[in-house]
C-alpha cells in the first residue's frame, strides 16, 4: 500500500492507517476506491453500508448515498447511486476540481474533460453533509490523491467521524517497490548467499 502510506506523509508528515466509518456516512464518494471487492476491511465496509440502506433501518438512520468514479467496473461501483468512469489518470483532475468547488487551495488540473456537473453536484452534496460524509481514495491511485482526500475529509469535518487514523498495521511502511529494487541490486551485486521468500511466490 506504497500510496496510501506515501499519500498520508504528504497530509501529515507520517504514514498512517486510515480507517473509514461507513456507518456514520450519508454521502460517499469514492475516487477510485473498491471498498466492497478490494480494499482491506471490505467485509466490514460492505456491511456498514448494506446497514444504511435497509429500509428497516431506525428512523434517526439516513440512507446513505454512494458516487463512485472510476477507471474500471468494480463491486463498488455496482452499488453505486451515481458512477462515473474515467480514466485511472483523470481521477487526480476529478480530486483537484472537487477540492477547489469545496474551498480548498489546490493547483487546478490541465484536463478540461472533467464534467463540470458532476464536480458541482458532489461538492454541494458533501457541504450539505459535512460530517457525516467521507471521499475514499484508492490504494493504486498516486500519493496526491490520497492527500486530496485527506485534505476534503480534513475541511468538511468528517476526520475523528467518519474516518480516523491509527498507526500503520504493517511494522516497518517502507516503500515496497523500492526495497525491492535495492534487493535486487543487492543480488545483482553478489551481496546476497541466501533468500528466503514466505508466503508468496514470485
Amino acid at each position: 500500500r506504497d500510496n496510501v502510506y506515501a499519500g498520508a506523509a504528504l497530509a501529515f508528515g507520517a504514514a498512517v492507517e486510515p480507517i473509514y466509518r461507513l456507518d456514520q456516512a450519508d454521502v460517499i464518494v469514492s475516487l477510485d476506491a473498491d471498498l466492497f471487492g478490494t480494499a482491506p476491511g471490505r467485509v466490514r465496509y460492505a456491511r456498514d453500508f448494506a446497514d444504511g440502506r435497509r429500509v428497516d433501518a431506525p428512523a434517526e438512520r439516513n440512507r446513505n448515498r454512494l458516487y463512485v468514479l472510476e477507471s474500471m467496473p468494480t463491486i463498488t461501483g455496482a452499488s453505486a447511486d451515481h458512477r462515473l468512469p474515467l480514466k485511472a489518470g483523470q481521477v487526480e483532475a476529478f480530486a483537484r476540481a472537487l477540492a477547489l468547488a469545496l474551498g480548498l487551495t489546490v493547483a487546478a488540473s490541465e484536463d478540461t474533460t472533467i464534467p463540470a456537473t458532476w464536480v458541482s453536484a458532489i461538492a454541494a452534496d458533501l457541504q450539505a453533509h459535512a460530517g457525516t460524509s467521507l471521499v475514499v481514495a484508492g490504494d493504486h491511485q498516486p500519493a496526491i490523491v490520497h492527500a486530496l482526500a485527506h485534505a476534503l475529509n480534513d475541511a468538511l469535518g468528517n476526520v475523528g467521524k467518519t474516518v480516523l487514523y491509527s498507526d500503520p498495521v504493517v511494522a516497518q511502511p517502507v516503500n515496497q517497490i523500492q526495497s525491492l529494487r535495492e534487493l535486487v541490486e543487492a543480488m545483482t551485486a553478489g551481496q546476497v548467499d541466501l533468500l528466503l521468500i514466505l508466503g508468496s511466490n514470485p
